[in-house]
């Protein structure tokens, strides 16, 4: 709970929060000063992922929004990606620019992202506290409210889907978003939304249990597709031919081989011409790392508990974990981490590790040996066995060398 200090010093409830973005340690310290004296709290962030994780776990009514963050940059470019993923998260979010190396000219490219206002180093301190009091006012905040989780991305692969996502969502074009359980489609689905600007809700689906499509248009986003009942997807296809058609963001956790195989080849046309495929969180250790530091970050603060230790060998042991839950599992191991202040819980993998005990990923190799083997490296059939795809299968095997 945010708590408000009055002139006796004493601690009440309902003070406003904000988050002020800065890599300058004085700046921050004179800022907490300033605010302190008007009742207001602050958190502080010094970068883009610090700043994400703040916004994912704090009540934050408002952000300051410092620009640059690494020694020597002066282009802004780092202070806008980082405005457009907070905006992502918290579309009424109200933020306000602080500038000084980057001058007015880029302070007015955030107005046009989506800034409140903006303000020049070396600030005025009666004006920047009239903006901030006055833009706190406006809000009318009734409760602080709690954002989702936040998109971390680190990974150049990752960089590469979310940036063409980002590419796309200011169009009305239908997509596919494929990757197996707790990758993030339903998280790439959301921003898409939000970056989208339309002004109508997003209607969520889930198909198994659909037995009619909304009156509404707006955008859809189905989870599972494929399990769309044939008279349902064509009721879907001609809905999609009608002038004023909804837009459809379809989830699944299907590869698109076999996507295309249980999706009827009308509405295959309309949903498949961009397919967004997540690759699974094991091939992507850079985002593990980034999501594990995000992680201990976001649950220390939400728990009020220690953070514990992140060190090589214990990033060497979550980069090696084969994650079948991918995201999902990563989050309860390192919530679980938080809550018993250790590492060393029985279901953890250092421990499974050191036991001797085969971890998730020994145990998905040795299966799909034993069925290749079985199959005399036949893969359909393996595949089959496994209940994969070809290409998935493809993929482990490339992985594990096989």
């Amino acid at each position: 709970m945010n708590m408000f200090r009055n002139e006796s010093g004493e601690a009440t409830p309902s003070a406003p929060c904000i988050l002020f973005v800065d890599d300058d340690p004085d700046v921050q310290v004179a800022a907490r000063l300033l605010f302190r004296r008007r009742g207001i709290d602050m958190l502080s962030a010094c970068g883009t992922e610090e700043a994400l994780t703040q916004l994912a776990s704090s009540s934050v009514d408002l952000v300051l929004l410092d620009l640059n963050y690494t020694k020597g940059m002066t282009t802004g470019a780092e202070g806008l990606a980082l405005l457009r993923d907070m905006l992502v998260l918290r579309q009424d979010l109200p933020v306000i620019v602080v500038t000084g190396h980057s001058g007015v000219t880029i302070a007015v490219a955030a107005m046009r992202a989506g800034a409140t206002d903006f303000v020049m180093k070396p600030w005025n301190n009666e004006r920047l506290l009239a903006l901030v009091e006055g833009t706190l006012k406006r809000r009318q905040t009734a409760e602080a409210l709690e954002a989702e989780p936040a998109m971390i991305v680190a990974s150049g692969e990752l960089r590469c889907l979310v940036a063409e996502a980002d590419r796309l969502a200011v169009t009305r074009a239908p997509l596919i978003i494929t990757g197996a359980a707790g990758a993030g489609k339903m998280l790439l689905a959301r921003r898409i939304h939000a970056l989208s600007q339309e002004s109508d809700p997003v209607t969520i689906i889930r198909a198994e249990e659909c037995e009619a499509l909304p009156q509404e248009s707006g955008t859809w986003i189905f989870r599972n597709i494929d399990a769309l009942s044939v008279p349902m997807q064509r009721r879907l296809a001609d809905r999609l031919d009608e002038r004023v058609a909804p837009r459809i963001i379809a989830l699944s956790s299907l590869e698109q081989p076999a996507l295309e195989a249980v999706l009827d080849p009308r509405l295959l046309l309309h949903l498949g011409m961009v397919v967004l495929s997540l690759p699974p969180l094991c091939e992507r250790p850079d985002d593990v790392m980034a999501l594990s530091a995000h992680f201990l970050r976001y649950f220390s603060i939400r728990h009020g508990l220690a953070e514990p230790v992140l060190d090589e060998e214990r990033s060497r042991i979550l980069c090696r974990e084969s994650w079948p839950q991918n995201v999902r599992g990563l989050r309860a191991v390192l919530e679980r981490a938080v809550l018993t202040g250790t590492w060393g819980t029985s279901s953890d993998a250092s421990e499974t590790a050191t036991q001797g005990t085969p971890t998730l990923r020994d145990t998905e190799r040795s299966l799909i040996e034993t069925a290749l083997r079985r199959h005399g490296f036949n893969v359909t059939q393996a595949a089959r066995e496994l209940g994969l795809t070809r290409p998935a299968l493809y993929r482990r095997m490339a992985r594990y060398g096989l």
